[in-house]
C-alpha cells in the first residue's frame, strides 16, 4: 500500500495504514524507546494483537518506524485507541497529532477513547481531550 500522507511538519514522513513493514521487534523497540508501558516480550502475542487491530496507523522516516497507533473500534460508536507511540527523538514533531487526526478521520463519528498514564496527560488534553472518570477496568 503506498504512503498515505506526509505530516506536514516534516516532508520526509509518511504515514501508513496496515501492518506492511511492521514486525513484533520493531513494535517492541517502539514500545520501548517511547516509553509505551505494554508487554513486549512475546512476539507471537504481540503479532496476534495486531493482526486482531482494526486499525494500524504508523509513522516512517524511510525505512525507520518512528510512530504508531492502534485502534480497536466498531467503525460507527465507540474506537478505542490501544497504542500510541513516537520515538523521543522525533517527540514534538506533530507526528502524534497526525496520527491522532488520522484516527479520528478514520474512526469519524465514533467516541474516540484511550487509557492513559501521567507521563503524556498533557498531550492529550492539548488536542482536546477531556478525562472521564466512569470506567472500570478488569485486569488480565
Amino acid at each position: 500500500m503506498p504512503p498515505m500522507t506526509a505530516v506536514p511538519e516534516s516532508t520526509d514522513i509518511t504515514l501508513r495504514e496496515g501492518l506492511d513493514g511492521l514486525t513484533p521487534a520493531r513494535i517492541a523497540t517502539l514500545y520501548r524507546r517511547a516509553p509505551l508501558l505494554r508487554q513486549t516480550d512475546n512476539a507471537d502475542q504481540l503479532q496476534q494483537a495486531f493482526e486482531a487491530t482494526q486499525l494500524v496507523l504508523s509513522a516512517w522516516q524511510a525505512d525507520r518506524l518512528i510512530g504508531l497507533a492502534r485502534v480497536l473500534t466498531d467503525g460507527v460508536q465507540v474506537a478505542y485507541l490501544c497504542d500510541l507511540a513516537v520515538e523521543p527523538d522525533v517527540q514534538g514533531l506533530g507526528i502524534g497529532k497526525q496520527l491522532i487526526n488520522e484516527v479520528m478521520a478514520r474512526c469519524e463519528g465514533a467516541e474516540l477513547v484511550l487509557r492513559d498514564s501521567n507521563l503524556s496527560t498533557g498531550f492529550y488534553e492539548h488536542l482536546g481531550f477531556q478525562p472521564i472518570e466512569n470506567g472500570w477496568v478488569h485486569q488480565a
